[in-house]
């Protein structure tokens, strides 16, 4: 039931354009302002579990709501449970389409606007919860996106495929919430490329930032180690292997540079960003393209490796 799920959810976010616009979480952004000057009473500001115990006050209330929900529906019979679970998976995947996003942004470079290429750059960058700023030429822009969308793969897509494999629509959403989080009060996930509004101002919000960044991490790790394997079936698988020093740099390193690394080699792509003006826009635009066709295989990969289980679980 959790394949056919996937593939609905999947086929909804891939062919169904418009499907970006339910997935509205304004609601988030003033539930976490809310509940932020409840945990001001809650958590005095000398507490050293101040950033922890903040995280928990914003997660867990929703993560019950979702819990009893999913509870509820799995009571009503497995019909109301399967659909309850697409509409989760649905709205918790995104919240942006990234191949719509993507070939936006191609279209505006290919046309040679490369103003438009910014602002759908930016476009692209931006979170529910805060708007990113980013500049430079249209080859910083480009190795910009390139990292940009190996990261997006990982969050928007695989990741809250495997915790919806794991925890069903409470794992889905919790990772989706988490990242919104990680956007509105730790900078998002893209790095030091982007640069959000607001800046962390004071202790208390520096130990949530750092609370996030761990749960971030922690939710991440297995999804990140799977987004690598999926890069090198889809790409070079030698040439993936040969980016990282030993074997141990699968296990010990940042999840998102391990991303952005092993992506970009599994393509034979340079790792260290080029800032070259005179280069010919076209080489730009072939480079942001094989990302882009490297994350759709990846995703054909990911859908098949869960139709093979499903079949051996269903024989077995």
């Amino acid at each position: 039931m959790e394949f056919i799920t996937i593939l609905i959810a999947v086929a909804v976010e891939q062919y169904y354009r418009d499907v970006d616009r339910y997935r509205q979480f304004d609601w988030f952004a003033s539930y976490c302002d809310w509940i932020q000057q409840k945990a001001t009473v809650l958590v005095p500001m000398g507490a050293s579990a101040n950033g922890p115990m903040r995280l928990l006050i914003l997660l867990a209330p929703l993560v019950i709501v979702i819990a009893l929900v999913d509870s509820l529906f799995s009571g009503m019979g497995s019909f109301f449970s399967f659909v309850f679970g697409i509409a989760i998976l649905i709205y918790s995947i995104g919240p942006k389409d990234l191949t719509t996003q993507v070939e936006k942004y191609l279209a505006s470079l290919s046309s040679g606007d490369t103003e438009g290429a910014l602002l759908n750059a930016n476009t692209f960058f931006a979170g529910h919860c805060y708007k990113p700023e980013i500049a430079g030429s249209p080859a910083t822009i480009a190795e910009i996106m390139k990292r940009g969308i190996l990261l997006a793969f990982s969050n928007r897509i695989l990741a809250v495929l495997f915790w919806f494999i794991i925890l069903g629509p409470v794992g889905a959403l919790l990772y989706r919430f988490t990242t919104l989080l990680l956007e509105r009060f730790a900078g998002g996930y893209f790095g030091d490329e982007v640069t959000p509004q607001a800046e962390v101002e004071d202790e208390s919000d520096s130990e949530l930032k750092l609370a996030i960044q761990r749960l971030y991490m922690i939710l991440g790790w297995v999804p990140a180690r799977l987004c690598v394997i999926t890069f090198a079936l889809a790409g070079s698988l030698t040439d993936t292997l040969l980016c990282w020093t030993c074997a141990s740099d699968f296990f010990n390193k940042n999840n998102d540079e391990l991303i952005v690394t092993s992506g970009l080699h599994a393509l034979k792509m340079e790792v260290e960003p080029t800032n070259e003006s005179d280069a010919d826009i076209s080489e730009y635009i072939s480079d942001v393209e094989q990302v882009l066709a490297l994350v759709k295989w990846s995703l054909i990969i990911v859908i098949t490796v869960i139709a093979l289980m499903t079949i051996v679980g269903w024989i077995y």
